[in-house]
């Protein structure tokens, strides 16, 4: 196995002297937890998790961390739109609901628009937003 001599902290090395110790508390031998074998797991399992964010990276196109969280609130939004129309279709097929004139489907998507649009204005005072 080779040898690699490497400079750290003086909190990395008390941490890591804290792992040692509580591995032989739990009764771990002196060979199975000592300064390195402890020191080169956390080192291989530090490599993998940045082998693993930059393949990550990759399959994402490079995305920014803010970029992906963007991606996944618009995925999310969508689905959860999707989900609503299909469930007010279903809803207002119902014969029921159909024959009771206290319901106007068309009339609830106005209100939805304005009061979208209510709530956007309220973030983007300057943006327009007219479907």
């Amino acid at each position: 196995m080779p040898r690699q001599h490497i400079y750290m902290k003086q909190k990395t090395l008390d941490g890591l002297r804290a792992l040692v110790d509580k591995r032989r508390n739990e009764g771990a031998s002196a060979q199975e937890a000592n300064i390195s074998s402890v020191g080169s797991e956390l080192l291989e399992i530090g490599l993998r998790v940045v082998e693993n964010l930059e393949k990550e990276k990759e399959d994402d196109g490079s995305l920014s961390l803010e970029e992906r969280y963007k991606k996944q609130l618009l995925e999310e939004v969508a689905k959860s739109r999707q989900c609503i129309q299909v469930m007010f279709k279903m809803m207002f097929d119902i014969t029921e609901i159909k024959s009771d004139n206290r319901y106007d489907y068309r009339e609830y998507i106005e209100k939805f628009k304005e009061r979208t649009n209510v709530i956007i204005d309220e973030f983007f005072p300057q943006n327009d937003i007219k479907e």
